[in-house]
């Protein structure tokens, strides 16, 4: 409404050019980039089928083709919401049900494709824009830094990717912009009442309402349930205050609320060890911290795969000294209820992902998407310190710092019109290289694909199941052992076969494997027969 009542201020009629280019971007080619290995688990989860109940079918060692792969990938009139509320239980019980519930009606409305399916991600992340500039206002009552942080959105490389993927993070981010925001509207309605009336309640169990949804959303939630809960102990002085207690009840009932989840998480605990068991893999510590100032960077530049630059380095070293600055300008110049959330959504992060990894190994930290949080907090930070510098007129070097707001725009904004055109990006992790995968397979002729259940390989061999040609033939093996290849092929590919798997194809006579391709999480093999 702003945008509209001051359309004549060239400020505004720039922020409104700028959203509507993000809005564009959130939509251009929804269907371009690779359908990647969580996306897959995504409609697995939606139609109802157990990992067990899949797998048995297609890794048998029977010759298949791409149809029946992606027949467990589209809606089955027989497959109800039990089916989906029992594979989430089952197969993936640390993610709670509500985005695939929500996800799975879009579906029954609009279509089985792809661009449907991510296109329930892609209309949430419109309502980031009204959802940040809300918690902007009330942290600051000044809606230039709100109008600047919805630009800062609207362009960044990395909320535009997460917009245009179907898994639950887009949703995520509204609901935990709109929590942080009910929390410091609750928090002054009972400064300003000495009694604890009606108002008062209703807003502190909105606020539960809220936490619950979250949860029912993504565990992850807890990282915004401690920093709020650390924010009010801070902002009461570690005293049992009206506030503090409210809100301790209003996490206690939003907890309770999530009871039948938790119990689902215990019961199946051990599944859970074994799906998040990439999480324990131990690297340098030095490779996680520079990948955790990678990411930070891509909330602003799109930086792909490779940071072996010199280009690259700089724009991490910068935007490090940016965030830096923006974060000490914060503090400096606002109160403990402004700085003390945007400080604790940035750390309480830091604290249970990336320390641990350094400490104990891990890389729990190496996902972006668990740090949402705490790079919506930079974003702000970013947009309070060139809102200041902008509206202050006693501000020295103001072309300077009208540069360095360009310079964010525009790189945010040229980084996410390139991705646009891209098959692929760095947020597809383990299937990063699968269009390439596809490329060298699709050249040859009468070729078949042979996998077996090693890693990442059931949800990869779904995800090609997009990119490879109709013709192309698929063998997948649960077993291994005494396996011969099948007659009738000119080309025959390995897709991350166990060490053990090819060192046995290699002992049959006549046969040798040779490396085609690879990357830190994929390699491809033929075999010459």
């Amino acid at each position: 409404m702003m945008l509209l009542t001051n359309f004549k201020n060239p400020f505004y009629k720039l922020i409104l050019l700028i959203l509507i280019i993000g809005i564009f971007l959130r939509f251009i080619n929804l269907d371009k980039k690779i359908y990647w290995h969580d996306e897959i688990y995504t409609s697995l989860h939606i139609t109802g089928y157990l990992s067990n109940e899949w797998k048995s079918k297609l890794f048998n060692g029977q010759i298949i083709g791409i149809n029946d792969l992606q027949y467990y990938l589209h809606i089955n009139p027989q497959k109800t919401l039990n089916d989906t509320l029992n594979v989430l239980a089952i197969d993936d019980p640390h993610h709670p049900p509500l985005y695939y519930i929500l996800v799975r009606y879009w579906r029954h409305l609009f279509g089985d494709s792809i661009i449907v399916i991510r296109s329930f991600s892609t209309v949430m992340s419109l309502f980031v824009f009204p959802a940040i500039y809300w918690f902007c206002w009330e942290l600051f009552q000044n809606s230039i830094i709100g109008l600047i942080t919805i630009a800062l959105v609207a362009i960044s490389p990395f909320y535009i990717l997460y917009a245009q993927e179907a898994r639950e993070y887009a949703l995520w981010t509204v609901i935990i912009l709109i929590s942080n925001s009910w929390l410091l509207k609750a928090i002054k309605v009972t400064q300003n009442h000495h009694n604890i009336e009606p108002k008062i309640i209703r807003c502190w169990l909105i606020y539960s309402g809220l936490n619950a949804i979250s949860l029912y959303i993504s565990f992850v939630s807890v990282f915004i349930i401690i920093p709020q809960t650390i924010y009010t102990i801070i902002l009461e002085n570690f005293r049992l205050t009206k506030i503090t207690i409210l809100q301790g009840i209003s996490i206690l009932i939003s907890v309770i609320l999530f009871i039948p989840w938790i119990v689902v998480f215990i019961c199946n605990y051990e599944q859970y060890q074994r799906s998040t068991s990439w999480t324990k893999l131990k690297i340098p510590s030095w490779e996680i911290l520079k990948i955790f100032a990678l990411n930070i960077t891509r909330i602003f530049f799109a930086i792909d795969q490779e940071f072996e630059t010199l280009l690259n380095y700089l724009s991490v070293i910068i935007c490090l000294i940016l965030v830096g600055y923006a974060i000490f300008f914060l503090i400096k110049n606002t109160s403990i209820m402004c700085w003390g959330l945007i400080l604790c959504l940035i750390i309480t992060p830091i604290v249970l992902l990336v320390l641990p990894d350094l400490i104990i190994g891990g890389i729990r930290s190496l996902s972006p998407r668990y740090l949402i949080p705490c790079f919506i907090a930079i974003d702000i930070s970013i947009a309070y310190l060139l809102g200041s510098k902008l509206i202050d007129k006693n501000t020295k070097n103001i072309k300077i710092w009208s540069i360095i707001i360009a310079i964010i725009i525009s790189g945010g904004m040229i980084s996410s019109a390139v991705n646009s055109q891209n098959d692929t990006a760095w947020t597809k992790v383990i299937s990063y290289s699968l269009p390439e995968v596809a490329r060298i397979i699709n050249k040859t002729q009468s070729p078949l694909l042979i996998s077996d259940g090693n890693g990442y390989n059931s949800g990869n061999i779904m995800s090609l199941s997009y990119l490879l040609n109709p013709d192309v033939k698929l063998q997948l093996l649960s077993n291994t052992k005494d396996y011969q290849l099948p007659p009738g092929f000119k080309h025959i590919f390995l897709l991350s076969p166990s060490d053990e798997f090819r060192l046995q194809l290699e002992k049959q006579k006549g046969l040798k494997a040779n490396f085609v391709f690879q990357d830190i999480h994929l390699n491809l093999w033929e075999i010459e027969h």
